[in-house]
């Protein structure tokens, strides 16, 4: 199976009377986006499912994206950003399910979407290397709209 993590697209950060989960994405960000969806139209890759974090900014990409490409689109909250009760091992962990339980949910020949905010990297990468998240792993951060590749094979590493 292949997973396409893809950070949301630029997010709308002028407004801070705006809570975090609400906050749009921007006319740049639209772009950015359009253009992947356009990228993976033209790659036809049979793409079978987007997984989204429920953050206005991850939907607003993942409908964006389908526009070109047409699949069910899932909201996953196991990919929200951490929450202050939260250490990073948890936050890790609780990602890795997020990944778990879709690979489980598909069959081993799918192209899965998965979008969330950039910190949530990390626990893919622990993930997809074998890697058990503590506490003072590395933080790795995407930028906007960065599409990273995984397999569940090892061939996209």
């Amino acid at each position: 199976m292949k997973i396409l993590y893809v950070h949301h697209a630029e997010r709308d950060k002028k407004n801070k009377a705006v809570d975090r989960q609400l906050q749009d994405i921007t006319e740049n960000g639209i772009k950015e986006t359009e253009i992947l969806g356009e990228k993976l139209k033209q790659l036809n890759l049979n793409i079978k499912a987007i997984y989204s974090s429920p953050y206005l900014r991850c939907i607003h990409t993942a409908e964006i994206i389908n526009k070109y490409i047409n699949v069910p689109i899932y909201e996953e909250t196991l990919f929200n950003e951490m929450n202050s009760s939260e250490t990073w091992k948890e936050f890790s962990l609780r990602n890795m399910k997020a990944i778990d339980k879709i690979i489980n949910n598909h069959d081993n020949e799918d192209f899965i979407i998965c979008i969330s905010s950039g910190v949530n990297l990390s626990p893919f990468v622990y993930y997809f290397n074998n890697i058990e998240p503590t506490n003072d792993s590395s933080k790795i951060q995407a930028l906007t709209t960065s599409p990273v590749l995984f397999s569940t094979d090892g061939s996209c590493l």
